[in-house]
């Protein structure tokens, strides 16, 4: 089936998250997109006209605004589940105020990619303080600009749209904004080694539990009831992402120095826990298309090597590992975008009500 209006969009604003925002339009017989990507210094407008939505997607692959791995997963998830006819918007979508419940998308797209990005710079200071500094130096401050290019995009959006916010979630962003502000005045302290590793990984996880604190809020007022189990399935992965994103940070820190910090172990037995029964309700509460996609994820080579190391950290409970941080490290962030790249296609499965 060809794609339509519903499915061009869904599919550019999952490619762009948090980089930038698009639609999908039919102009007498060209299809086209619009697409709006955020730089360094300004944003910049795209437009790709073809006879199909499909050729038009390839356009903007071609002209490297969209990869074509991001477009084909997308393309073949909305595949799997039941969509409008094709060039034909939903009864609830088409009933959306403007500037009412549509911003739903943009905005939770924006926090999971902010969220993405912190959880990645909690990991890397995790590292980087453990090691004393000789470690991941270079990417931590690549990693900065990474979080600060999403924190502003959230921040412009915020600023744009505060007055057709919910309250709660208005206040809650703000809350978030004032906590992330205090991590980036803390970046020095951490770039000279005078915070320790528990101590950010604590301030890092609650930002983002605040971050997604945003998500759950909007949830109640602008989805379908209809769509509720499917939401509690997109929350549930998140959360989960979350856990995984403590346990990266907690085990490349151990690893590094092959031993734990006092109560670490603990927390590392905690969070391995949490996060499966995260897991467990996603599987329990997904549509079988999105179920589908974790299984096929789960059985990746990534996630075996990333469970053999989690065994040699629960058998050691006095050190001694002989994990190198850097292999583990990468080993779990690779698990991570796979759940990343199931969490991505849950979301731009919601329909606001």
């Amino acid at each position: 089936m060809a794609l339509g209006v519903d499915e061009a969009t869904r599919i550019v604003r999952f490619c762009l998250a948090g980089d930038g925002w698009g639609t999908a339009s039919t102009e007498d017989d060209t299809r086209v997109l619009k697409l709006v990507v955020n730089g360094d210094t300004q944003a910049q407008v795209f437009r790709f006209e073809a006879a199909s939505f499909e050729l038009a997607l390839k356009l903007a692959v071609d002209a490297g605004v969209l990869r074509a791995a991001s477009v084909e997963k997308q393309i073949a998830f909305l595949g799997r589940v039941a969509s409008p006819e094709a060039g034909e918007r939903s009864d609830a979508e088409a009933s959306l105020p403007a500037g009412g419940p549509v911003q739903f998308p943009e905005l939770t797209a924006m926090v999971s990619a902010l969220v993405h990005e912190t959880q990645r710079e909690r990991g890397i200071s995790s590292l980087y303080a453990a090691s004393g500094g000789r470690r991941f130096g270079e990417q931590l401050v690549s990693q900065w600009r990474a979080t600060e290019r999403r924190r502003r995009a959230l921040a412009i959006f915020q600023e744009g749209c505060t007055d057709r916010l919910p309250s709660a979630v208005a206040g809650q962003l703000g809350r978030a904004q004032d906590l992330l502000s205090k991590i980036v005045a803390s970046r020095g302290r951490i770039e000279k080694l005078q915070v320790p590793p528990t101590e950010l990984i604590d301030s890092y996880s609650h930002l983002n539990r605040e971050l997604l604190r945003i998500i759950d809020g909007l949830l109640v007022t602008v989805i379908d009831p209809v769509q509720r189990p499917t939401a509690l399935a997109w929350m549930a992965l998140l959360y989960a992402k979350e856990k995984t994103g403590v346990e990266r940070a907690q085990l490349v820190s151990a690893f590094e120095r092959d031993r734990y910090f006092e109560g670490q172990y603990h927390s590392v037995v905690g969070i391995i826990a949490a996060r499966e029964s995260y897991l467990h309700l996603f599987a329990a509460a997904a549509p079988p298309p999105a179920g589908d996609l974790m299984h096929e994820n789960l059985e990746s080579p990534t996630v075996s090597t990333v469970q053999k190391m989690e065994q040699i950290a629960l058998r050691h409970r006095r050190g001694g590992f002989g994990v190198d941080p850097t292999d583990w490290f990468s080993a779990i962030t690779d698990q991570m975008d796979l759940y990343g790249d199931v969490e991505s296609a849950v979301r731009t499965s919601l329909t606001p009500a």
